[in-house]
């Protein structure tokens, strides 16, 4: 007599729950125990971006401004506050006079941010310190076109544009020292603006 082929018992549901259960619990504990590495990397790299920040700051305070240079650079390399120490770095580099290595910097982070204004206008007064005036009025025309109300940037495409001494550019230069005033009439450069604005016979 022919047996029979006993097909395999199915596992009972309640064994399948389980398995899925144990499973899905083990890849929980996995991701979790990964997001918990990361996290624990993230937090370690901010107390070293942060130590560093404090110790080019000490640097920057007592003038020495090539190692706070190098701090603020080891800091940027973190990847965290790129923003903050960029800035710090401009500051230590202009401070120094050292404006070619300030204007690779804003460049460089601008690159990566075009939309920051804040350092747009640093670069361009930058590259303005360096006579590199062209890279200057682009910056400087492109920043006021996004933020016509902001005075000091009028007040700097002026003063780069004078340098141009050509006609039309001073009457530009005029322009934008007036819109200077307009917006800022008793600001800090508000008498510079106004001395050096051309008489019309």
């Amino acid at each position: 007599m022919t047996e029979r082929i006993r097909k395999p018992e199915s596992a009972p549901r309640f064994t399948l729950g389980i398995l899925a259960l144990v499973m899905s619990s083990s890849w929980g504990c996995a991701s979790t125990a990964q997001q918990a590495r990361r996290d624990r990397l993230e937090l370690e790299r901010e107390r070293s971006t942060a130590e560093l920040i404090r110790k080019g700051e000490a640097s920057s305070a007592v003038g020495d401004m090539t190692r706070a240079e190098q701090y603020f650079v080891a800091a940027l390399h973190s990847g965290t506050r790129e923003r903050f120490i960029v800035s710090r770095l401009l500051m230590v580099c202009v401070a120094d006079q050292r404006y070619p290595v300030a204007a690779e910097y804003a460049d460089d982070y601008l690159r990566r941010h075009p939309g920051d204004l804040d350092i747009a206008f640093a670069a361009a007064s930058i590259h303005a310190a360096l006579g590199q005036r062209e890279r200057a009025r682009a910056l400087l025309e492109a920043l006021i076109q996004q933020r016509p109300a902001w005075p000091e940037p009028h007040f700097t495409l002026a003063s780069v544009l004078r340098e141009d001494n050509d006609a039309e550019a001073l009457a530009l230069a005029d322009t934008h020292d007036l819109t200077y005033l307009k917006l800022e009439p008793r600001g800090p450069l508000a008498e510079m603006a106004k001395a050096r604005l051309r008489r019309t016979p």
